[in-house]
């Protein structure tokens, strides 16, 4: 043990008054007294002070006085030596190296305890862990750096603390505290408490506390360590946050290690891909290579990859059932902190319904674009047509009653009324119009649909039919009728082009009932038309049978079909108050019944006999762009009597109309004609005559329509082609002020 100078020269000065006291008590003894014998055992105290002091070079001075104790006899003339003197000067050198070792092995002890000591605080006050020891009063005996900085106080305001007092938690001063536990059954507790800091804000923290004990074993205190795991904790609930993240996610999530093994899958994969996670962890991603792209396709997404870039596109291929799917995929490296690819992860959307969406809007803006060129179609063919049905109307009437040539000619006429039909049809397709419903009889329609389906149907295809004449009455629209009749029965035929087969329709009254509508959800009881169109083609699995009526589903090939002909037949038959079932197997054939509900106390529109067609002698001013319709229309009117002025222009109508007003009680203008309309001529006629009537042709047009023509005061309309009749009668109807 090192002392300071001070103390060593008071130790020195002891020792030497010591020393000097046993010389002069010796001397007492041996000259004063004259005795051989004196009291040695003063000679113990600085012997003894020496070996504690200075260790083993205190026994200097046991030597010293062993040696002054034996020669003090014949120093100071005492008769004889005293032979216990060398036995006590022994004993001095004996205790003196015997104290000298026991003060140096305790002064050794004590230097290890203290570096012990003092390691043992460095380690207490570097600790990376928070650390304190508290009392059984909860007082804090000591506190470490590391807890100082995690409680956010200094050492200086702890002192005379309660450890709640600078560290808070829900626990504290309750039984579930560890620190309370360790009082009550005196073992090691640990647990995870989020803490209160002396400022507000809150750590959280692993707390181990450990018992203190003294050195009888009693508990005299508690040491805790508190390990801040806040970062940890956050890091763990975000990571936590991740996993749920991607767990929950809508996109598919895939990560593989760098060779490709896949390492993990989300369930949102599971079910787009169709595969479990069980089929697929430790597989490679080769399974999932689809045939549906080719080798470069492959070879260029990894090239990507093996650059470390993102690859981006769509995936084509099928789940584990065989369904095909799309999506759209993007694969990015994973990095570790040297910058080495260690993984892969995919991000994939299942885009397979937007995809269709987007295939069914083309085919919309494919079928508007029909549509615009289906108007533009109708006008220049019910031009054609007029002029075929005017100039056959014409030949009639130099062909003799009974005559084959007129035979002949009525089927033209007769074609070219189906024709026109077929244009009206073409017009509402266009103009995304209602058709006009009518009470009618749909037999007449079934016979002339088939008649025209033999011609059509190759001759491996036998036609059966079982049609009631005396079939009832229904609100319907003949040409949908035609139309709905048509796409069944084409569809029949296809699905036995390969191999012929019979085709039966059968048309009849039935009373559905409550058993007959519960087999059918969309019938409700009551009295219906059935229209039944059966074939022996390939049939259809249940799966086809839930989509045909979805608009655009179609099993044809490309170029074979647009998907379009069942969801029209089912939109027809469902705005009639109808509905439509369907029976089918693969290789039996297909069964489409078609109810529609009959109309009771209504008769469809009796046939007229025909009148006369009406004549007359006016002069009138016929103006069309097509030189044939001008001269058919001119001979036409003038065998009814009518004097008939041409024109090919609305142009050279206004001049010849300007010139000679008055001359005109008639003017027939088309609508759609080059440099001026027909709407801009009736406009210039009427402010050159404001009386002058006016008829409006067309054979199509979206710019005008028959609530405009009234609107201008023009007195009818008349849509292209248009029968020698109807021509007639609306002359008649407006000069005779009918209108």
């Amino acid at each position: 043990m090192k002392i300071d100078g001070s103390a060593q020269r008071g130790r020195i000065g002891v020792m030497a008054i010591l020393l000097a006291g046993s010389c002069l008590l010796t001397y007492y003894f041996h000259a004063v007294l004259r005795t051989g014998i004196i009291f040695t055992h003063f000679f113990y105290i600085p012997i003894i002070l020496a070996s504690l002091w200075w260790g083993r070079r205190g026994t200097a001075v046991a030597f010293f006085l062993a040696v002054f104790l034996i020669v003090s006899d014949t120093l100071f003339a005492v008769d004889a030596v005293n032979v216990d003197d060398y036995l006590r000067a022994l004993m001095f050198i004996l205790i003196s190296v015997v104290v000298a070792m026991l003060s140096e092995h305790i002064a050794t002890k004590e230097q290890e305890s203290k570096r012990a000591y003092g390691e043992l605080a460095q380690i207490f006050n570097t600790a990376g862990d928070g650390m304190w020891v508290i009392d059984k009063e909860f007082n804090i005996v000591r506190i470490n750096d590391r807890l100082c900085t995690l409680c956010g106080v200094s050492k200086a305001e702890t002192v005379n603390k309660k450890c709640f007092e600078v560290l808070h938690s829900s626990l504290c001063r309750t039984s579930n505290c560890p620190l309370q536990r360790i009082l009550a059954v005196e073992e090691r507790a640990s647990c995870d408490l989020e803490q209160e800091r002396k400022d507000g804000t809150r750590v959280s923290c692993i707390v181990t506390a450990t018992p203190f004990r003294g050195p009888d074993g009693e508990l005299i205190g508690i040491v805790e360590d508190l390990r801040d795991i806040t970062d940890r904790k956050r890091a763990e609930e975000q990571a936590v946050l991740l996993a749920t993240a991607i767990e929950q996610a809508a996109e598919g999530i895939t990560i593989t290690d760098k060779d490709g093994t896949i390492r993990y899958v989300n369930p949102a994969f599971e079910r787009i891909s169709g595969y479990t996670h069980k089929d697929i962890i430790g597989q490679h991603h080769g399974i999932f290579k689809s045939s549906r792209h080719d080798e470069a396709f492959y070879k260029a997404m990894w090239s990507t990859l093996s650059r470390g870039e993102v690859w981006t596109g769509h995936i084509l291929d099928n789940k584990g059932d065989g369904t095909p799917y799309e999506v759209e995929s993007s694969i990015a490296p994973i990095r570790d902190s040297a910058g080495t690819i260690t993984n892969y992860v995919a991000v994939m959307r299942d885009v397979t319904h937007e995809v269709e969406l987007e295939a069914q809007l083309r085919q919309v803006q494919k079928m508007e674009a029909i549509g615009t060129l289906a108007g533009g179609i109708a006008h220049d063919f019910n031009n054609i047509l007029g002029a075929i049905m005017g100039y056959t109307e014409i030949a009639l009437y130099y062909v003799p009653e009974g005559t084959p040539g007129r035979r002949n000619l009525e089927q033209v006429l007769k074609a070219s009324y189906r024709g026109k039909g077929l244009v009206k049809q073409i017009i509402t397709f266009s103009r995304r119009s209602e058709q006009e419903r009518q009470p009618m009889q749909i037999t007449p329609v079934v016979k002339e649909a088939l008649k025209f389906l033999r011609a059509s149907l190759p001759a491996t295809i036998e036609i059966r039919q079982n049609i009631n004449a005396d079939s009832g009455i229904v609100l319907a629209d003949p040409i949908q009728i035609h139309q709905v009749l048509m796409n069944l029965c084409s569809n029949a035929a296809y699905a036995m082009r390969d191999t012929g087969g019979v085709l039966e329709i059968d048309l009849g009254d039935v009373n559905v009932d409550a058993e007959l509508a519960a087999k059918h959800p969309d019938l409700n009881p009551g009295s219906y038309l059935r229209l039944t169109v059966k074939d022996t083609g390939c049939g259809m699995d249940r799966e086809v049978m839930e989509r045909i009526f979805e608009p655009f589903f179609t099993t044809k090939s490309p170029g074979e079909g647009t998907g379009m002909g069942l969801a029209v037949v089912h939109g027809i038959v469902k705005s009639y108050g109808g509905a439509i079932a369907v029976h089918s197997e693969p290789g039996e054939g297909s069964v489409f019944e078609m109810f529609l509900p009959r109309v009771e106390g209504v008769s469809p529109p009796q046939v007229v006999s025909a009148e006369p067609i009406p004549k007359g002698n006016e002069r009138i001013l016929f103006v069309d762009d097509e030189k044939d319709l001008v001269d058919m229309m001119l001979e036409m009117l003038e065998r009814l009597g009518y004097r008939v002025v041409g024109r090919t222009s609305g142009i050279d109508a206004l001049e010849v109309f300007r010139s000679q007003s008055d001359e005109f009680d008639l003017v027939i203008t088309d609508q759609t004609m080059p440099h001026m309309t027909g709407a801009d001529l009736a406009k210039e006629l009427m402010c050159i005559r404001p009386d002058i009537p006016i008829i409006l042709c067309t054979g199509f047009s979206e710019v005008i329509t028959p609530e405009d023509v009234k609107a201008l005061g023009i007195r009818e309309f008349l849509m292209k082609p248009i029968t020698t009749r109807e021509i007639a009668q609306a002359v008649r109807r407006v000069l005779n002020g009918k209108m």
